[in-house]
Order: structure tokens, then C-alpha cells, then sequence
């Protein structure tokens, strides 16, 4: 708007100029040098979006649109005024919060928090804050803090110093989404870079934390002593088996050689001795030898 009043001003002044000859104002052909001013109108019929913002139009007949402009060039109304917003991801580092825990203890925090505007809900932000410095200070930092309020009552603060705090970070980011969705902000992340209980607490954690680690190098002392344990006993009932199989193998051996030569004593009757000895006799050619002190048979091969 301010654009086409400088135009029409320019205008005016070119053509009253122009019209003066002497001291008399006529009508003359320099007169249409006057138009040229007028093409600053074209230019304020035009708005140029730069790339990660949106534009918010507002009227001053209708007031903010909710349509906003994307990036590019664009045409306006000539007394429209074009505010732009950037998309483009937002950091912001915030100390001095404070969080209360479930045993009243007090927890300051310092953070980093990354967000940005909703392209598609621009125009209530615009409406609601302006500019980006007021969404930071009247809407993120007052919305961190709470969010963080919500969560450490949850938690005592061994808690969240120690094995809870994963779920502590889980927690309030869930919050920061849903409160600044709310309001047309995007929640992208949050780092808590310091966390401060007082140095009692801390020094209370650490002596926790070592009282729990050497409970815990104990245990493992102590599964490993039943672990061997558990691997002799299986050692020595496996040794235990190892004998008892070869005693019963032994014992299997034993009574097989015994059935075999209770089956052979059983079959050498007089009768067989005999005719095996008569076998002998005529296989051998046995001859009966005097020794001098008995007389005996000895067997000789036959050619």
C-alpha cells in the first residue's frame, strides 16, 4: 500500500510540474511523463516469496487470509501486504528451566530445541505472534517449561539422573509435540545439554551407582561360581556313566566268555576226546617212544 501512495504522489507532482510554463499552467504533451511513476503499481501488485517461507496475506479490508502464498512470485491486491515466514528449522538454547520432581527435589536444566512453522497453519501464527522472535519467547520457552514440569513429578530424581532418564527425554518430547502442534509448530528435536540436582544429589547417584555395580560384579561372581559348579557336577556324572557302561560291558564280556566255555566243557564228551585223539593218531603217524623213564606217544608226520 505504502508503494502505490509514493506512486500516485510521484504522479501528481510530474504532472504539476510539467504543467507549468512561465507562470501560466497549461496542458501540454510532457505532461504524460506523469504515467511513468504510475508503473511502481505494477510492482506493488507483486510479491516475491523466497525458498523455506511462506507468505501471509493481509488486507486491510478482510484482515489475514488463511490461504498463504507459497514460494515463488505471486499476485496481491494493490493495498495487500505480504509478511513473510520462514519454514526453515529453528534452534533455539534455553537455560534456567526447572523441572520439580516426585520427592520435591529441583532439577535446572539447559536445552536445545529445533522446530518450525507449519506451512499449512502459518497464518494462525502469524495471527497469534507476528514474528518468529515472538513465537521463541511468548510460545517455545513457556511450552518447554511446562512440558518439563509435567514430566519430572513423574520421576524422583535418582530416577531421572539415572536409570529412568531415557523415558524422562521420551516423556517430554512427546509433550513438546503435542503442545506446539497446538499452536502450528512442528517439534523436530531437543538435546538436554547440562542437568543440574546440586551436588549432594549427584554425589548420592554416584555412590548408588557404585553400590549397584559391585552388587552387580557380584552376582556375576556368583553365577559364575554356579556355572562351574553346574560343570563339574555334569562332569562327574558323565564320568560316573562312562564307568558304569564299561563295568556293564565288562560284566557283558565276562559272562559271554563264561556261557562259551561252559557251552565247550559241555561238548568235549569222552567220546569226541576220543575220536579227536584218533584223528590225531592218523594225521601225525604216532609212534611210541621209551624215554628211558616213561614210555609215550609222540606224534610224526607222514610224508
Amino acid at each position: 500500500m505504502f508503494l502505490v501512495i509514493i506512486a500516485f504522489v510521484l504522479a501528481l507532482v510530474v504532472f504539476v510540474a510539467t504543467g507549468f510554463t512561465g507562470r501560466s499552467f497549461k496542458m501540454n504533451p510532457k505532461q504524460f511523463l506523469a504515467l511513468l511513476p504510475l508503473l511502481l503499481i505494477v510492482f506493488a501488485a507483486v510479491a516475491i516469496v523466497p525458498a523455506n517461507s511462506v507468505g501471509i496475506q493481509y488486507s486491510p479490508f478482510s484482515g489475514v487470509r488463511e490461504n498463504t502464498l507459497s514460494e515463488g512470485w505471486h499476485f496481491k491486491g494493490l493495498f495487500d501486504e505480504v509478511y513473510i515466514i520462514s519454514t526453515e528449522v529453528q534452534t533455539r538454547v534455553i537455560p534456567g528451566l526447572t523441572g520439580q520432581t516426585e520427592d520435591a527435589q529441583y532439577l535446572e536444566m539447559v536445552i536445545d530445541i529445533k522446530y518450525r512453522v507449519n506451512k499449512e497453519r502459518a497464518f494462525e501464527v502469524f495471527r497469534l505472534y507476528r514474528t518468529l522472535e515472538n513465537v521463541s519467547q511468548s510460545l517455545i520457552e513457556p511450552t518447554v517449561q511446562r512440558s518439563i514440569e509435567t514430566i519430572t513429578t513423574q520421576y524422583n530424581v535418582i530416577e531421572i539422573l539415572g536409570e529412568e532418564r531415557n523415558a524422562v527425554y521420551t516423556g517430554i518430547e512427546e509433550e513438546l509435540t503435542e503442545r506446539l502442534s497446538k499452536n502450528g509448530i512442528d517439534f523436530i528435536s531437543i538435546n538436554f545439554m547440562d542437568t543440574d540436582a546440586g551436588e549432594a544429589i549427584e554425589v548420592a547417584i554416584q555412590n548408588e551407582a557404585v553400590a549397584k555395580k559391585e552388587v552387580e560384579t557380584a552376582q556375576q561372581r556368583l553365577e559364575k561360581v554356579q556355572i562351574e559348579s553346574q560343570e563339574k557336577i555334569i562332569q562327574s556324572e558323565a564320568e560316573r556313566d562312562a564307568a558304569k557302561i564299561k563295568a556293564e560291558m565288562l560284566l557283558i564280556e565276562a559272562n559271554a566268555q563264561a556261557e562259551a566255555n561252559e557251552i565247550l566243557s559241555k561238548s568235549l564228551t569222552p567220546e569226541l576226546l576220543k575220536k579227536m585223539e584218533m584223528d590225531a593218531r592218523m594225521k601225525w603217524g604216532w609212534v611210541t617212544v621209551y624215554t628211558g623213564q616213561a614210555i609215550v606217544d609222540v606224534p610224526q608226520a607222514t610224508e
